[in-house]
């Protein structure tokens, strides 16, 4: 026995009413129901979306079907902005050192008072 992956397709199915959501659980794996908006996410086999989309079409309770566009997103943010400097990698300017090296200092003084004391 191979196991193989099945791509999936996520259908967004807007809906009158929640109550016939056992009829939509059959075509697909449920993945989401938003109760206050009315509309379930469905994922289904990609090969058989389109008679899927037909066949929920004919409900009287379903309102709309939408097709998800995220797996045609890229989905990579590396270089989404141009020229971006990390603010944890960029250059401190003199202002933000001084008070850095101001800190650091203080540090040092407290752990020295801290060490008399205890001697």
């Amino acid at each position: 026995m191979e196991f193989s992956i099945v791509k999936r397709q996520a259908l967004i199915v807007w809906l009158y009413t929640l109550k016939h959501l056992k009829t939509i659980r059959k075509y697909g794996s449920l993945h989401y129901v938003s109760d206050r908006l009315k509309y379930a996410v469905l994922y289904v086999e990609q090969d058989k979306q389109e008679e899927i989309i037909k066949i929920l079409d004919k409900y009287h309770f379903v309102r709309k079907i939408e097709v998800s566009y995220r797996d045609d997103i890229d989905m990579t943010f590396k270089d989404a902005i141009p020229n971006r400097i990390d603010p944890d990698l960029a250059p401190k300017n003199e202002e933000e050192e001084q008070q850095s090296n101001f800190i650091k200092s203080l540090a040092q003084t407290l752990e020295v008072t801290k060490k008399m004391g205890n001697e």
